[in-house]
């Protein structure tokens, strides 16, 4: 999964959305959109609930973390 999607998808997902929505704003097909939503909810990036896919504190944590190693390089 590149990681512009993996980002993409975690912030998006602050607030719980379902998989129709996700792939329509990442550019995803079905089969993409499976595969990086099992990869983020193993990894406890993502949780679902009620249908519908949100942020962990993992997933939290990871993107403040992106966020400050970007502002370090640039």
């Amino acid at each position: 999964m590149p990681l512009g999607e993996k980002i993409g998808i975690i912030r998006f997902c602050e607030t719980p959305k379902d998989k129709g929505r996700i792939m329509n704003r990442i550019g995803l097909n079905d089969a993409q959109a499976d595969s990086y939503l099992a990869i983020l909810t193993r990894q406890s990036m993502l949780m679902r609930d009620n249908g519908k896919y949100v942020v962990t504190s993992k997933g939290q944590s990871y993107i403040f973390s992106s966020d400050r190693i970007r502002k370090i390089k640039s």
